[in-house]
């Protein structure tokens, strides 16, 4: 639970148990409740606004599939006359070509429905990091290009890129997942908090104040701590070892090698492409992509294009034309609105990649042969290890959902939550605050035995969230080298 500074009226919480005695009665008990307060104190500090930028952004993003279907509804969607009949995908890929002769076609997404377009997606130039691609948007029925999106400048890219990094890259990434993984030891000891002062009378005031906070934060730590674990397998360095304990302990979906394809394997399903709207499921990224045989080698099947077809420029000599591959897909039932990434090169492959955003256990990635159309590779959710699944499962509650609008609500009911204990650890803080030169953080427990338990129980804690432990590292050198040594700095900080 996010108390962010709890920050109310001194005597009390240095002494939370008044009432009962407590100070004389069980000394040890306060003295750990006054270096929890202390630790949660500073947490807080530590990450209020960027916790409350997360808890914006990622209530904002919770929206991105409705607000872009609103916004770009006159590129998605098409009006069809009831006897119209689309056009081949070939042609609707050579206006899309002719459209953006300069751009190389990445990938593409058939029509879910008679009302939607076909969604082509480019590689270009100006995309941005993230998702370095644009998206031309086509009329089946007409093969007519109606317009494009750049999905590295729209609107939901730049709150995803707030979320995720700060618009910073790398730094901004390690920032977000040192906010994450405090706000976890927030949410811990804020719940000792609550717990000890759960019993506390007050209902007005300060102390009014302080007992919603306590109570809502309890309320919401266990789906705070959720979002929390749900997330940070996006990250950079918690995400990447979780990666590598996967794929040590094999429960990542399978390799090409395990269908003992005989061809060379030149890269990895997350180069793909990186827009969200067609990228392969995350427990499928690292999975290696095989590549086409030559066509000379199919020569008495499927090798080339059969009478009446022709395959489209984009394609080596030879390979099947996209509407035999998205046939393929539908033979093998590839669920929801799935996308075909096109083949690039003479030994590339067609990935057609289907998910359903409500129920990770249907997606599923197939790997064709460009020429025969075999089907190289094929990872579904029995292929998918414990650990990968539970990802998959994580995602989709972290992104409101796997279980529809009840996801969505209580994931932005938990967002709206954060950003109110932000705001009233603040107000606490701000009545309390000192007149003088100090910051007004809790004192200092005078047991030493009990702040070194606390000290070696947070960095318990930090070596399950590798960026937390390293700052409480350097938290503990600083507090030894100088806060502690220099009466400025001592009295500042308490």
């Amino acid at each position: 639970m996010t108390h962010v500074p709890s920050l109310s009226d001194d005597r009390t919480q240095t002494d939370p148990d008044s009432n009962s005695g407590s100070d004389r009665t069980r000394p040890s008990r306060n003295q750990l409740y006054k270096t929890l307060w202390r630790w949660h104190f500073y947490a807080g500090l530590l990450i209020t606004p960027l916790l409350v930028l997360l808890a914006v952004t990622g209530g904002i993003y919770l929206f991105k599939p409705a607000y872009e279907d609103w916004v770009y509804k006159d590129l998605r969607t098409v009006q069809a006359a009831e006897n119209a009949r689309p056009v081949p995908l070939a042609e609707q890929v050579d206006a899309v070509r002719k459209a953006k002769p300069e751009a190389t076609i990445q990938s593409v997404t058939p029509p879910s429905d008679r009302d939607h377009s076909t969604m082509v997606t480019l590689a270009a130039d100006g995309g941005g990091e993230w998702a370095p691609t644009v998206s031309v948007y086509v009329n089946p029925y007409d093969g007519k290009v109606l317009g494009s999106v750049d999905n590295g400048k729209t609107f939901m890219h730049t709150v995803r890129e707030l979320h995720g990094n700060l618009l910073s890259g790398t730094v901004g990434d390690r920032l977000m997942e040192l906010t994450a993984s405090w706000a976890a030891i927030l949410t811990f000891t804020g719940l000792y908090l609550w717990w000890r002062t759960r019993s506390t009378r007050g209902r007005t005031g300060r102390r009014g104040l302080r007992r919603w906070h306590a109570t809502a934060g309890a309320v919401l730590s266990v789906f705070l701590l959720i979002l929390i674990a749900t997330g940070l397998p996006w990250t950079g360095v918690w995400g990447d070892q979780l990666q590598k304990i996967i794929t040590a302990t094999k429960q990542q979906a399978p390799s090409a090698w395990d269908y003992k394809v005989s061809s060379t394997v030149p890269k990895t399903a997350d180069r793909l492409t990186t827009n969200p709207d067609t990228s392969v499921p995350w427990a499928a990224e690292k999975l290696q992509v095989p590549s086409s045989q030559s066509a000379g080698e199919h020569a008495g099947h499927e090798g080339h294009t059969g009478h009446g077809e022709t395959a489209t420029s984009h394609a080596a000599p030879g390979s099947l034309p996209i509407e035999r591959a998205v046939a393929i897909a539908h033979r093998h039932r590839v669920p929801g609105t799935f996308t075909v990434t096109l083949p690039q090169g003479p030994k590339g492959v067609y990935t057609i990649s289907g998910k359903s955003e409500a129920d990770p256990a249907k997606q599923r990635t197939l790997f064709l042969d460009q020429y025969s159309g075999k089907v190289l590779a094929s990872y579904g959710w029995p292929q998918y290890g414990f650990l990968s699944k539970l990802v998959e499962q994580g995602i989709a509650l972290h992104q409101g959902e796997r279980f529809g609008l009840p996801n969505l609500l209580v994931a932005l009911g938990t967002c709206l939550g954060v950003i109110g204990m932000a705001v009233s650890g603040m107000v606490m803080w701000w009545r309390r605050r000192p007149t003088g030169k100090a910051l007004g953080a809790p004192r200092r427990a005078q047991d030493a035995r009990v702040t070194r338990a606390v000290a070696v129980l947070m960095l318990v804690l930090g070596l399950a969230m590798p960026l937390a432990g390293l700052s409480m590292v350097l938290i503990l050198i600083l507090d030894w080298l100088l806060i502690r040594r220099i009466a400025r700095l001592r009295r500042f900080f308490g």
